[in-house]
């Protein structure tokens, strides 16, 4: 069977698979480890969150996730995109945060090739209330997307339109009429890819750099191809001598977020950019201080020109932003200098200036203000004087006793004489 869409409110129910440990001594030992780390993984992992036992090792933790979900949104090469493929769907993990991410993107595609998983992320997207806010396909995403650029490229999905022995049509397994509808109502500018596929193990941990090549059971090179178109659009004349930069050139190329493990060798993802594309980011996500994985950003080249003059654009603004920036931040200092020299000027020309700033008062008013004073020494002198006239006619104790003492005196002489 080819992939299938599912409808609106289909949903694959959860089977033998799929699991929701609540002991220690129920969970397989070489999961153990992310058992522990359920909460991490999935906050609400109490709300009966399922996974299958493979799933444990894929699913991106819930707050890597969610940064992932916001960054993406808001980065350069997401710009007017409406429309989001998650090409591995696993367990729910990324694609839920993109569904809970506040209406940013109009269709998010979830593919899964895995039922019982599919089931899990159905199920854990029901729990987190996203379920409708995503369409689900249940097959290969390979397959998938080359339906996808074979609608767009003016053919029918993979499959074809036999017929019996009979003359009726007999339907291929690979044809799925609805979903070729759903991805020929794509528009290929507002198409955004974002791929975490599994790594092979967890063999990657031992590397220093981890060759993408090896990356099992789809390597680097298989994510970037499925995500170009296979050939030049039909209406675009093959070039007479192709080479590796024009056919670069003349392949549809979609933007892609790739999620891939935290060793993993750049010059590698830096050799999958065509010549003359802008720089791509590598951002590494971490948890608690350790890194968990790199996101690589890659531009696509659809709407080369909008995404060169979106690039521009906030390139302008950052450096118009700056320059505002380091202007206030001179001002600010000229000022805080410029006060200063203010305060130092006002506290050395104040006291010379303060006689020099007094009004002259009239001379009338001078005249007056002499006599008053002249007055008022003369009043001083007066009453000075006048204190001591009167502390001349009072008689001190001192001269009272001199004045006894020749009493004494002269009574001594009389009785003497007589």
């Amino acid at each position: 069977m080819g992939p299938k869409l599912l409808k609106k409110g289909e949903k694959y129910p959860l089977d033998e698979n799929c699991h929701h440990y609540t002991k220690l001594g129920e969970v397989p030992w070489d999961i153990q480890k992310y058992w522990h780390q359920r909460y991490s993984i999935f906050e609400f992992y109490d709300y009966d969150i399922h996974l299958t036992d493979s799933a444990w090792f894929g699913v991106t933790p819930e707050p890597v996730a969610t940064r992932i979900a916001r960054d993406l949104s808001v980065h350069l090469i997401a710009s007017g995109k409406r429309v989001l493929i998650d090409l591995f769907g696993g367990a729910g993990g990324n694609v839920i945060a993109f569904a809970l991410s506040s209406g940013r993107w109009d269709r998010i595609i979830a593919i899964e090739k895995d039922k019982s998983t599919l089931a899990c992320a159905q199920h854990n997207a029901e729990v987190y209330d996203v379920l409708d806010k995503i369409t689900w396909v249940h097959g290969d995403s390979f397959e998938v997307m080359r339906r996808f650029w074979k609608t767009h490229n003016g053919g029918r999905g993979a499959g074809t339109v036999k017929t019996t022995s009979n003359g009726g049509p007999e339907e291929d397994d690979n044809n799925n009429e609805e979903l070729d509808t759903l991805l020929t109502s794509l528009n290929l500018e507002e198409v955004l890819v974002f791929a975490s596929p599994p790594w092979g193990g967890v063999s990657y941990r031992d590397q220093e750099v981890f060759d993408l090549s090896k990356m099992e059971p789809y390597n680097l090179v298989d994510l970037y191809e499925a995500c170009s178109s296979p050939s030049p659009p039909s209406s675009t004349p093959a070039p007479p001598v192709p080479t590796t930069t024009t056919t670069q050139k003349q392949k549809q190329i979609l933007p892609q977020a790739l999620f891939l493990p935290r060793q993993s060798d750049l010059n590698q993802i830096a050799a999958l950019v065509p010549d003359g594309a802008p720089k791509i980011d590598v951002v590494q996500y971490c948890q608690k201080g350790a890194s968990k994985a790199l996101m690589a950003y890659l531009p696509g080249n659809i709407d080369a020109e909008k995404e060169q003059e979106e690039r521009r654009r906030r390139l302008s603004e950052s450096e118009e932003k700056e320059k505002k920036e380091r202007e206030l931040k001179k001002n600010l200092k000229n000022r805080k200098y410029i006060d200063e020299q203010e305060v130092e000027q006002e506290q050395t020309t104040i006291p010379e200036l303060l006689p020099e700033t007094l009004p002259e008062a009239p001379v009338e008013a001078q005249e007056d203000v002499s006599m008053v004073q002249d007055a008022s020494i003369y009043d001083t002198s007066y009453v000075s004087y006048a204190q001591d006239e009167a502390e001349n006619d009072t008689p001190s104790k001192t001269d009272n006793n001199a004045e006894k003492r020749n009493k004494r005196k002269r009574r001594r002489r009389s009785s003497y004489n007589n």
